[in-house]
């Protein structure tokens, strides 16, 4: 599958995704984190996610990266900075700010590890296997 990304003039100023999240993404592994996906499996979505984060939260500068399936919450890279491995804000889309800020970690690897727990415990509460 190809991904798409965001071409240089939609994103902040100097933004790069991290090496390690281009390398997760274009590896098959990548559906395997379900209830998240990747926001660049579908350049339509991907687009949506970016004009609904500038449209609710126009001060920050967000870069949405993946969806979590069961709600509106997402996970966006923050593109306050010129950093190879960014902040990773969770946005609960369509809330009010200052409401919309459901935490952050320090990174995309951390990220993973948090969204490969919630897969491996969703799945186990679906019956789906030992996650």
């Amino acid at each position: 599958m190809t991904q798409y990304f965001y071409s240089p003039e939609e994103l902040p100023p100097g933004f790069q995704f991290p090496t390690t999240f281009m390398e997760f993404v274009t590896l098959d592994q990548a559906s395997t984190l379900y209830p998240w996906w990747f926001l660049c499996e579908d350049s339509n979505l991907a687009d949506g996610w970016l004009r609904i984060v500038r449209e609710w939260y126009p001060t920050r500068p967000l870069v949405p990266s993946a969806k979590f399936d069961i709600s509106d919450d997402i996970a966006c890279f923050d593109g306050s900075g010129v950093s190879d491995d960014p902040i990773v804000h969770y946005v609960h889309a369509f809330a009010e700010a200052p409401h919309e800020a459901r935490g952050w970690v320090e990174n995309f690897d951390r990220w993973l590890e948090n969204a490969k727990e919630e897969s491996r415990v969703y799945k186990l509460e679906r019956g789906d296997g030992e996650g």
